[in-house]
């Protein structure tokens, strides 16, 4: 850049006084945003209320900020938080990279393939209680479905547990709580103040602390010799290379909270896959028949996960049309520059993954739901054109424990069941933490031969 042009400011959407963007943005964040980069590009200067946020869709500019100068840009201040403590997904600097280092191991593939055979048995006893349902004929709510299933896997893989059904309902009450965007009228209004409302998060809470002492039971019995194949048995048990030091229990604890908080994404992947292949019954009998010839009606074994491939497509293809984690955020913390354009101390950078996989430079038809574009052997693309699970050193770490679930899930009901959308019925997006089918996802259950 010559050091004598003086840099503009990113084009900005109109806003009013005072308030900016603020209460477009808080009316549908990912409508906004999305309406945003198509009128404005790939760098938009918003004001949400008293900061200023560069919404950034070019796969170039998230690098720099994930990678090139990551230690200027850091994950929004929520240390110690009192549900996340100060895990894997909230923590910085030298405390997170030790904390990686010794939670790393327990995500490597070799250690996932012993979790096979605990997903494969519940997604089985999902499947048998199915067999019961369809014979109702009545619609089943396959978003709520794959929730439980996802909350299921976590608990298993984490501490070798299934919650019973008061606690799994307690939990998926919580997640739906931990979801629902609140408009700026309702926070304004003060709401908590209706008996309803107070009782929401009364609940909310209860789970929370019910989560929390699970957390200390689970580190006491893992400290005491429990199970050695899970998660949290190798948590114990892990060291730091530099000093030989095990995490404390608060770490452990911290860490529990961090992991088990990520139960949603999986079945909210699944769920937006499910509704993807009932528009696309040529995909879904595809699918079907990889995995009849593949599974022949059985249980997949650790040899049958390669050959799953297409059932991964779907899986990665699902993610890329609705990815989960949706939004990226991180705060510089020193002045910079984004190609010509200035960054303030405190300037927000939102990355939105949304819009980053369906954009027209990287991504052609981006708007068609393809499998195919993750063939084997196809085109190289950007690596951070495609986010679901983050990039740069905080790529989330259960990424590959989340695709081994995907296509375990797309592979078994797929040879068992065809599912259909309830005819009429419109699938809006939900952006609360998660992207969700807003009200729920009903689908029929029509049985394979």
């Amino acid at each position: 850049m010559d050091s004598t042009q003086v840099p503009s400011h990113p084009p900005s959407p109109w806003g009013l006084p005072l308030w900016g963007h603020l209460l477009r943005h808080d009316r549908d964040p990912l409508g906004f945003a999305v309406e945003s980069f198509r009128k404005h590009g790939d760098v938009v200067r918003l004001k949400l209320g008293g900061e200023t946020t560069y919404l950034v869709s070019h796969p170039d500019h998230v690098r720099y900020f994930l990678t090139e100068n990551a230690n200027n840009y850091s994950k929004p201040p929520l240390v110690n938080d009192p549900f996340l403590g100060n895990g894997l997904f909230v923590s910085e600097g030298t405390y997170w990279r030790r904390q990686r280092r010794l939670v790393q191991p327990s995500f490597h593939r070799e250690r996932l393939n012993g979790l096979l055979s605990g997903m494969a048995a519940l997604i089985d006893g999902m499947l048998k209680s199915w067999e019961e349902r369809t014979r109702a004929a009545q619609p089943l709510d396959i978003a709520e479905e794959m929730g439980i299933l996802s909350l299921h896997m976590t608990t298993r893989a984490l501490y070798s547990e299934v919650p019973d059904a008061p606690t799994t309902a307690a939990v998926r009450r919580m997640m739906h709580t931990f979801n629902a965007r609140e408009s700026l009228l309702a926070r304004v209004l003060r709401l908590e103040r209706l008996p309803l409302y107070r009782r929401k998060w009364a609940d909310f809470f209860d789970t929370q602390r019910l989560m929390r002492r699970k957390a200390k039971e689970v580190v006491e019995r893992r400290r005491e010799g429990g199970p050695e194949d899970d998660i949290m048995a190798m948590l114990v048990a892990a060291r730091d290379r530099d000093t030989g030091e095990a995490m404390t229990e608060k770490e452990l604890r911290d860490e529990f909270m961090n992991l088990f908080s990520g139960n949603e994404g999986p079945g909210a992947a699944l769920a937006w896959g499910w509704h993807l292949l009932s528009l696309h019954p040529e995909i879904a009998d595809r699918l079907a028949s990889e995995s009849a010839a593949v599974l022949g009606g059985r249980a997949p074994t650790l040899e049958d996960l390669p050959r799953l491939r297409y059932a991964t497509q779907v899986f990665e293809e699902s993610l890329r049309l609705y990815p989960t984690a949706w939004k990226l955020v991180r705060v510089a913390g020193a002045a910079d520059t984004l190609g010509t354009y200035p960054v303030a101390p405190g300037t927000v950078f939102m990355a939105i993954s949304y819009i980053i996989h369906r954009h027209p430079e990287f991504w052609s038809s981006p708007e068609v739901f393809d499998p195919d574009r993750f063939a084997p052997g196809g085109p190289a693309r950007h690596k951070f054109a495609y986010l679901p699970f983050g990039g740069g050193q905080h790529i989330c770490i259960a990424n590959n424990l989340s695709l081994m679930f995907g296509a375990l899930v797309l592979a078994m009901v797929s040879q068992r069941f065809r599912l259909r959308g309830i005819p009429g019925r419109r699938v809006d997006i939900h952006p609360g933490i998660s992207l969700l089918p807003r009200g729920g996802l009903p689908m029929t259950l029509e049985p394979r031969p």
